[in-house]
């Protein structure tokens, strides 16, 4: 199995063939699923330059969280995992730490400058309300902390392109307790084991959604009297579907990931929800002083032959509204990077660019800026939060009217996933195309920009195009 066959344990494991670098991956991710938290981001599309290194974190050595509006004690709270336990549940109150920050984004700071270390974690899209002011009046019934981040004791590395795995944070720099015991199995037991898992059917529950097509036709209205009246130019409008789910959450991933390879995929579990993002949007990424930012605006469904995908592309790269939509968003990206780049250094480098992966095309466009060397990767998140694809513009306004015409609060939706490096560099994507998995519920949103010229049942059949990925029966009206 691997190319490596020295008899001692390895920091480094090579693999000969890709299904044998996944099983590996399948099997040490339900081994860690057992031991608290984890995160797993990957990257799969091939020729985009994110897809090769993805990460595994997990038995936290230390996690700060913040939660508003749920009826826990309010503020922001540390978990110090080494005086608890590796495996112990961060929701008992009597191991919190309250902060003496009452402000998550300055919290996130100080926890930096006291842990020059790798995290891992997310935003949820409801930290708007900790920028500017306010509110998210609406239900949540996934429950996730607003903000939550933990510095990881066991660290992998995990290279799709060289089929390899690096250990870069262990118990005395070797690799974490599992890996060991697997490479000593017999590989061909295993490798047909976790394909059978991963083969067996998913149950196909069915994706309703909290919005009927009337409802949904009327908010359309509401929105283009909104812009006719000047309130808002663009407004990313979504809706939350649901359906009962008994199967894994890794079955679903592997299912979501091999209908559709993605350059920024997440699986995370957390305290009895699972997250299974197929995301291919970047929201942020920094490297030294550079800070990229890549939105997406503008879909189309893919064509049955590569003629027909010809026409599609030719098509959205020449229809207004897509190209008035992606302008918009990369406008307020522009803006949002401006208000702490170095003068005269925000770049558009690529506009109203074609993206294909397994259902869709996409118009996606890339925009950078210079930062001065010395300023905090949690103010340049902060300046640009929440991704402008994920709200329209302008955005505090557009923000106010989505929480008005939206049934149901977004939270981890709409937000962002990554890790923070511990030079200080830092990459998230956005949540997009992601099934929230708890208490054998599966919650999944969609949505899409509404302008003056949208019509609501192109736009409703939009936002059901991007559920394609989930192996459920689909109930549009």
């Amino acid at each position: 199995m691997l190319a490596d066959s020295s008899a001692t344990v390895k920091r480094n494991l090579v693999f000969r063939t890709v299904q044998e670098f996944d099983a590996w991956i399948r099997s040490y991710l339900r081994k860690k699923k057992e031991e608290g938290p984890v995160v797993f981001l990957d990257s799969q599309l091939d020729g985009h330059p994110a897809s090769s290194h993805g990460y595994i974190a997990s038995n936290p050595e230390s996690v700060l969280w913040y939660r508003q509006d749920y009826g826990d004690p309010e503020g922001v709270f540390e978990y110090d995992a080494r005086n608890a336990g590796l495996g112990a549940a961060t929701d008992r109150p009597e191991s919190w730490i309250k902060r003496e920050e009452t402000d998550p984004w300055e919290a996130l700071k100080a926890y930096r400058r006291e842990h020059k270390d790798w995290m891992f974690g997310w935003f949820s899209y409801d930290l708007k309300n900790r920028i500017e002011t306010l509110s998210s009046a609406n239900e949540d019934r996934i429950r996730l902390p607003d903000l939550c981040f933990f510095i990881p004791s066991s660290l992998l590395e995990v290279d799709r392109r060289q089929l390899s795995v690096r250990v870069l944070k262990g118990p005395c720099n070797t690799v974490p307790a599992g890996v060991a015991e697997f490479n000593s199995q017999n590989t061909n037991g295993l490798y047909s084991q976790e394909i059978a898992s991963i083969d067996k059917k998913l149950p196909s529950g069915t994706l309703k959604s909290g919005e009927g097509w009337q409802d949904y036709r009327a908010k359309i209205r509401q929105i283009k009297d909104y812009i006719a009246r000047g309130d808002t130019y663009e407004v990313n409008f979504t809706h939350q579907l649901e359906s009962p789910f008994e199967s894994g959450s890794l079955e679903l991933f592997d299912n979501m990931r091999g209908h559709g390879p993605v350059p920024f995929a997440a699986w995370i579990t957390y305290n009895g929800v699972d997250v299974c993002c197929a995301s291919p949007e970047r929201f942020l990424m920094r490297k030294g002083n550079r800070v990229v930012s890549q939105p997406i605006k503008g879909t189309s469904p893919r064509g049955g032959t590569p003629e027909e995908d010809r026409e599609i592309i030719s098509d959205i790269l020449n229809k207004e509204k897509n190209k008035a939509e992606n302008v918009m968003i990369v406008d307020l990206v522009r803006n949002d990077l401006g208000k702490l780049a170095k003068t005269g250094t925000v770049k558009t480098d690529s506009l109203l660019e074609v993206q294909s992966f397994a259902t869709v095309h996409q118009l996606v466009s890339t925009v950078s800026a210079e930062v001065s060397t010395g300023m905090a990767s949690v103010d340049i998140i902060r300046a640009c939060f929440p991704m402008g694809s994920m709200t329209g513009a302008p955005k505090i306004r557009t923000m106010e009217i989505i929480d008005e015409l939206e049934t149901y609060r977004r939270g981890l939706y709409s937000g962002a996933v990554g890790y923070f490096a511990p030079n200080d560099d830092f990459d998230f994507n956005v949540v997009i195309r992601t099934a929230i998995i708890k208490e054998r519920r599966l919650y999944y949103s969609v949505g899409g920009a509404i302008t003056s010229d949208s019509d609501p049942e192109e736009e409703w059949q939009e936002s059901w195009l991007k559920a394609r990925a989930l192996p459920v029966n689909h109930t549009f009206w």
